[in-house]
């Protein structure tokens, strides 16, 4: 195999792991209801400075090529989850890209 073709293949599959967004909807101890209205959830690093009571709707896991690319897709799939906000996010550096989890919870 000559060394163009061993570029395009880790090109292809270099672009092929891009950006992702995985929502995983456990543990939930939380329900929302559809007619409930989408907003921009609060960012909380710990879950020591949330004071009220909530549940979980589960855990959003993202990777990205920047940092601002990953809190824009955290704060999306929180929007889709209808969560109030975004608890225990832990930022990871993996090779070329940010990658954020965190959990999505809702008020009480």
């Amino acid at each position: 195999m000559r060394c163009s073709n061993w570029i395009v293949i880790a090109v292809l599959s270099l672009l092929s792991g891009c950006a992702s967004t995985e929502i995983i909807e456990s543990p939930k101890t939380a329900y929302v209801s559809e007619r409930t209205e989408v907003h921009t959830p609060r960012l909380f690093w710990t879950s020591k400075g949330v004071s009220q009571n909530y549940g979980y709707l589960g855990v959003i896991k993202v990777r990205s090529w920047t940092y601002e690319g990953a809190v824009h897709r955290l704060e999306a799939a929180a929007g889709e989850m209808k969560a109030d906000a975004l608890i225990d996010i832990h930022y990871e550096a993996v090779g070329f890209f940010s990658s954020l989890h965190a959990f999505a919870i809702q008020f009480k």
